[in-house]
């Protein structure tokens, strides 16, 4: 062998020992990764289990203690374990990194995150579930299903372990000793060779008859003996390649002719697919029309007219492509159930539906025109079923592993109807309705699912694919008041609540809502109105209370134009829709009155400036006590405030402090209204809050110039950015 092949050989040998080790780093950490997955899934299901009670109970020690606990027993690399309440705050944490100051679980829907240490954070949600239902109040209904928290861990990046380290060096250094002994035999094998060469030699010298041809043997050297044996190897291997070249071309042709005969057998097959393919749809058409012909001699014919039309919309969404396109869900949906009431008649049916707040945040991209119609097909086999004639919808978006969107029809009723979607999936004879399900779901990729109890119900889970999912910026309320005398059903809707305001107070009783607006701030009031009263002073002196907030009623369709003759605010038709609530609160019309506080102990006083202002474009509520003052400040908004600084209880000046500190008065003019004022006193007034001094009696002109600061200051909007 030459040095050239010898170098050669090493060099391939390095070559080899490296691509080895970079294949055997790869499948070892696609390995740790898919183990370390499962075990990161299996710990967050545990720990969303664990800490479900204590969430409800609000028992942070004995979470801290079992998060501990967990870090130190598992065998992930875990930096720290959180847990968050629902609303997104911390609720406990072995540690907490100093870039998630700003996280919070509920404004990402990835559930995981990288972080600049190197390390992930993953998060889940934590479900209510039957077992944790019991921890709860009697007066707090908790919705099976609802979040209740967030559990999220900190592990460290994964790295190769030092098993494989250590096992990588064996293996290179064996595969090193391997080349070594392969070189130390070529050496063995050649000096061998050599030697041979040297014996034959010395037999042809022994051989020669005489001396001229022993001399003439002699002057025949190894080189030139070398020379001949070289030009006689290369006349064989051009001989053997002549050879090959010739089996070759013989093997070349008959390869030729059976790829020619594999081609001709591939395209007969497929023309018989094709053939039996269309065969199985003109069998299914024939199937379709003969139940189309049995219907009609039925005298079904209102039946029979609307798989008829599903039957030409069917044929013309096979010849459409799948086109995914972008929508807010909650817009599209409101169109569906639009369409719903009007093909099946929803109006008489009690129909609740829930949305999620994360799927009204959203715009997601799916196949929408093939999507309705299957949905539209999924509600006509429900209502087959439906005995008790009530239904829910429960509709979820996941995006934590993949995106998918959950829709959950909940009725009274058995499911052999819809049953039948599955068994003509499985190509058993089915009607036309359920073959029509089975083709639309096989093409969406979608998936279908089936649960009964019996007499109690059945649930039907649709899984439908989303090929994108992006957050869309929405304006939040920052508190709405849900009023429904069905405890059952606020705690259900609550949720879609959720979905325009960031804190819901769900009341049973009417008369709860007078207080409440009192002692709270609230942005919207949604109402849940029962069947027309004879009494109905109650509502009436409701909407009065309730004429400076937004206000939305929802009630039965037939109950509709009772309530909007009886009540001012918007009346909707049920089932209750966050589209409809943000369409009609957008086109809710704004009041452009500057609405003022005046404060004064004395009641000649407080009737005059009011009296004065009311004749201006001021709104006017009145005060005759600091706390009185603060807590209209509370429950409401103002442009102007005139404080007292003499009052019964406390100082003007301690008042002024306490209502600059409510979020909705920072920017608030606020006028000390005294009838003398010191120096000293004007910059105490100062101190606490106050803009200006508005000297007792008021005037025109001081009233002008109130309406000119008024004005300077731009109005807070109603709905928080």
């Amino acid at each position: 062998m030459t040095l050239k092949a010898k170098l050669g050989l090493v060099l391939g040998s390095f070559a080899l020992i490296v691509a080895c080790l970079y294949a055997s780093a790869k499948l070892q950490l696609r390995h740790e990764t898919l183990v370390r997955v499962q075990a990161e899934q299996q710990l967050l299901m545990s720990l969303s289990l664990m800490v479900e009670p204590f969430l409800v109970q609000n028992k942070v020690e004995q979470v801290k203690g079992h998060l501990l606990a967990t870090s130190f027993s598992s065998t992930l690399p875990i930096k720290a374990i959180l847990v968050y309440q629902a609303d997104g705050n911390l609720f406990a944490a072995t540690q907490f990194p100093r870039e998630l100051f700003n996280f919070s679980p509920t404004r990402d829907l990835t559930g995981q995150k990288a972080l600049q240490d190197g390390s992930d954070l993953l998060w889940s949600a934590v479900m209510v579930t039957p077992a944790s239902m019991s921890y709860f109040d009697t007066n707090k209904v908790a919705a099976e299903g609802s979040t209740l928290g967030y559990v999220a861990i900190q592990i460290s990046p994964l790295r190769l372990s030092q098993l494989w380290w250590w096992q990588s060096s064996l293996w290179g250094t064996a595969l090193l000793i391997i080349v070594a002994l392969a070189l130390l035999w070529q050496r063995r094998i050649f000096k061998t060779q050599h030697l041979r060469w040297q014996g034959f030699l010395r037999q042809l010298r022994a051989l020669v008859p005489s001396a001229v041809d022993g001399k003439k043997l002699a002057d025949f050297d190894s080189a030139e003996l070398s020379l001949l044996f070289r030009s006689l190897y290369a006349q064989q291997q051009q001989f053997q390649q002549q050879l090959q070249q010739q089996n070759q071309a013989e093997q070349q042709q008959g390869q030729s002719h059976s790829t020619a005969c594999k081609q001709l057998e591939i395209s007969y097959q497929q023309q018989l697919a094709s053939l039996t393919h269309e065969l199985k749809t003109s069998q299914n058409q024939l199937h379709q029309w003969q139940q189309l012909s049995e219907l009609a001699q039925a005298g079904k014919t209102a039946q029979q007219a609307q798989l008829l039309r599903w039957l030409l919309r069917q044929n013309v969404l096979e010849k459409t492509a799948l086109q995914p396109q972008t929508v807010w869900f909650p817009e599209w949906l409101a169109q569906q159930i639009e369409l719903w009431q009007a093909e099946f008649e929803l109006a008489d049916l009690p129909f609740i539906l829930v949305e999620d707040p994360a799927l009204s945040l959203s715009e997601v991209s799916f196949f929408t025109e093939h999507a309705a119609e299957l949905l539209q097909q999924i509600i006509s086999l429900i209502l087959q079923d439906i005995q008790q004639h009530e239904l829910s919808l429960f509709i979820n978006l996941q995006a934590f592993s993949e995106n998918k969107l959950l829709l959950q029809f909940d009725h009274a009723g058995q499911s052999s109807a819809i049953q039948q979607v599955l068994d003509a999936e499985k190509g058993e004879n089915a009607g036309v309705l359920q073959q029509l399900c089975a083709s639309l779901l096989s093409r969406l990729g979608a998936r279908l699912t089936i649960s009964a109890l019996e007499d109690l119900g059945c649930s039907v889970r649709l899984e439908l694919p989303l090929t994108a999912v992006s957050v869309k910026e929405l304006p939040m309320y920052q508190t709405a008041i849900y009023l429904d005398s069905n405890s059952l059903r606020a705690a259900v809707l609550k949720q879609s609540v959720g979905s325009v305001a960031e804190q819901v107070i769900c009341l049973p009783q009417p008369q709860q809502l007078k207080a409440e607006l009192q002692h709270r701030l609230v942005d919207l009031v949604l109402i849940q109105l029962p069947a027309p009263e004879q009494n109905s002073e109650l509502w009436i002196e409701l909407d009065k209370t309730t004429n400076r907030n937004q206000m939305l009623a929802f009630c039965h369709t037939a109950h509709q134009s009772y309530w909007a003759g009886v009540l001012s605010c918007p009346v909707l038709a049920n089932p209750m829709l966050s589209a409809h609530i943000r369409q009609h609160l957008n086109q809710a019309p704004k009041t452009n009155a500057l609405r003022m506080l005046v404060v004064d102990d004395n009641q000649t006083n407080l009737t005059f400036v009011k009296a004065m202002l009311s004749q201006q474009q001021f709104e006017v509520d009145t005060a005759a006590t600091g706390t009185e003052a603060i807590r209209l400040a509370k429950s409401g908004r103002y442009q102007l405030i005139l404080m007292d600084i003499q009052l019964p209880d406390m100082s003007g000046v301690l008042a002024t402090s306490m209502i600059r500190q409510l979020p909705q008065h920072q920017n608030t003019v606020i006028m000390a209204f005294t009838a003398h004022a010191l120096p000293d006193e004007i910059q105490q007034f100062h101190q606490a809050g106050m803009n200006d001094v508005v000297i007792k009696p008021l005037d025109s002109q001081k009233v002008a110039d109130l309406i000119r600061r008024c004005q300077q200051l731009s109005l807070q909007s109603l709905i928080p950015g």
